[in-house]
């Protein structure tokens, strides 16, 4: 344990897992959880998610997505060592980086093209599985300039990981379709279908814009509409509902 650890600290920490397991909404579960966590464990940032071994991975924002994990979830994930791990094993596992770090990483194409230039420095991950498909995971990390984690942080991340599994669970039981349903354009208009269509084929705001020949601005503010009246919360879900055999999560209440 971190032997300078507060009392104000820990309400924190509790007072957010008492709100994350009681949220019903994904970015709510996300915002409560990672404001303690980040106190807790001293983290630049702490991101939480899902896992899908068929591949996929869903960060869940507490804001708006930020380039770098956009980036993550749309093409790096599966460079991964911590999801290659989980897709390797159905065993849980918390681990730093270091665990995994054979002494290759540094020279990997994944440390080359993605990780060193995000400013990430150095992380502590956990996987939970919850079926033989779908497993949550919390990401602790610290940017260039921080101290490297240490084995008082490994051992508060391992202190609190079933509090943790918890809010993972609900994550899981918020953001899982019940049975699933069509994947149905029905309810888009024409211009909100055309960047859907888009979206699925890997365009991003920038693209379609082009593509379509109107602004970036305009065509966020359409992707927002698109992902509310589809019950969608990222272009990855929305890539994974139409490759799935066209069935999407429901709406969240």
């Amino acid at each position: 344990m971190r032997p300078n650890l507060t009392f104000e600290q820990l309400q924190r920490w509790s007072s957010g897992i008492a709100s994350a397991v009681s949220a019903t909404l994904p970015e709510e579960i996300s915002a409560h959880f990672t404001a303690g966590a980040r106190d807790l464990i001293a983290s630049d940032q702490v991101y939480i998610g899902l896992y899908l071994r068929d591949s996929a991975s869903i960060t869940i924002y507490e804001r708006d997505p930020d380039h770098w994990n956009h980036n993550y979830d749309t093409r790096k994930y599966q460079q991964d060592p911590f999801f290659r791990r989980f897709v390797g094993s159905k065993q849980d596992f918390l681990l730093p980086l270091s665990a995994l770090d054979k002494g290759d990483f540094h020279t990997s194409a994944y440390y080359r093209d993605f990780y060193e230039p995000s400013g990430s420095f150095d992380e502590i991950t956990g996987v939970f599985n919850f079926d033989r498909n779908a497993a949550g995971f919390v990401t602790y990390l610290r940017r260039r300039g921080a101290r490297p984690f240490g084995a008082e942080d490994v051992a508060m991340a391992e202190a609190t990981a079933e509090a943790t599994r918890l809010v993972l669970e609900r994550l899981w039981r918020q953001w899982r379709p019940a049975g699933g349903s069509p994947l149905s354009l029905g309810e888009l208009s024409t211009r909100e279908r055309q960047i859907a269509l888009l979206l699925i084929d890997g365009g991003c705001a920038k693209t379609i814009s082009r593509d379509l020949s109107i602004s970036p601005g305009t065509v966020r503010n359409h992707i927002k509409t698109v992902y509310r009246k589809l019950g969608i919360h990222s272009q990855v879900e929305l890539m994974a509902a139409a490759r799935d055999g066209g069935r999407a999560p429901l709406s969240l209440p």
